[in-house]
């Protein structure tokens, strides 16, 4: 396998694993829904918009 193909394989998983972690967000933009409340470790959202 050339190191190019190698490149793409990898770059297609991260696409995939980044779609999978926000995949409530993509719904909610997809179906002109509410955004759902961000994970607690996420500081720079604002407290009333995280997760307890």
């Amino acid at each position: 396998m050339s190191t190019r193909a190698i490149i793409g394989i990898i770059a297609v998983l991260l696409v995939l694993c980044c779609c999978f972690t926000h995949r409530r967000v993509i719904r909610a933009l997809i179906k002109h829904e509410p955004m759902p409340k961000a994970p607690k470790w996420h500081c720079w959202v604002k407290p009333e918009n995280r997760r307890a």
